[in-house]
């Protein structure tokens, strides 16, 4: 039993004692048995800890489980700042869509009798028309002008005057040339047309798709033509307006 006791020294133990300069002896005794009865407690102890443990990791499992059975409550407008980016968003759309309808209001009020695309448009045709009427009547004095003068030339001998009236037929030659344009100015007219015609087209599609009473109520700039310029519309249409005989009938 003595020997099993002691124990033989380890280097470093040997090495603490001799520079402390103590006695080093050959073996050192052996570490007490330990108590089997301690040795218990902390045995018990440590599986108290263990249950401590699981009971605490179970409970930790039942809450998540409670909280991921129950729906996230939805965030406030406040916790959200990208609400208030989408509410001011909203805003300057919505802006936009009321004035783009005021505008389209100062062009077509629905209801409305007075249609500036239509009235653009007959104004333009009413060109073409007058444009084509004042050609014909040009052309057809100069051809009159060169039908006496021929007759002219017939009757007259003298060689200086029918030098004179041929460089009148040339002239009149140039009134035909240049009456060319009322073709291409009618043609280019006809191409403003059809753009107006489309424009209204586009525009009446944008009414219906937004409904007629989307657009009771917008309230419209007023005129600021005096009174005296809103008498001053200039020729009238044809069947619009006061005519000539209705003039010349207060004269009566």
């Amino acid at each position: 039993m003595a020997d099993d006791a002691k124990r033989r020294l380890f280097s470093a133990e040997r090495r603490m004692l001799e520079r402390a300069g103590g006695f080093v002896p050959a073996q050192a005794q052996a570490p007490a048995p330990v108590d089997q009865v301690q040795t218990a407690a902390v045995l018990s102890a440590i599986g108290e800890v263990k249950k401590l443990i699981e009971a605490l990791a179970q409970q930790a499992a039942q809450q998540a489980a409670q909280q991921a059975a129950q729906p996230a409550e939805p965030q406030t407008p406040d916790e959200m700042p990208e609400m208030s980016v989408l509410r001011g968003q909203l805003h300057d759309l919505k802006d936009s869509i009321d004035k783009t309808k005021g505008e389209i209001a100062a062009i077509h009020r629905p209801g409305e009798e007075e249609d500036k695309f239509v009235s653009a448009a007959l104004e333009l045709s009413a060109i073409v028309d007058a444009t084509e009427e004042a050609t014909n009547n040009i052309l057809g004095a100069a051809e009159d002008i060169q039908e006496r003068v021929g007759k002219i030339k017939e009757r007259i001998e003298d060689v200086g005057s029918n030098e004179l009236l041929d460089e009148i037929m040339n002239i009149t030659m140039g009134i035909f040339e240049n009456c060319n344009f009322q073709d291409i100015t009618g043609q280019r007219t006809s191409k403003v047309v059809k753009t107006i015609n489309y424009l209204e087209e586009r525009i009446l599609t944008m009414i219906n798709i937004w409904g007629e009473e989307e657009f009771v109520g917008i309230e419209l700039p007023e005129d600021a033509r005096s009174a005296d310029e809103k008498l001053l519309e200039g020729p009238q249409l044809d069947g619009q307006g006061i005519s000539q005989n209705d003039i010349d009938s207060l004269f009566d």
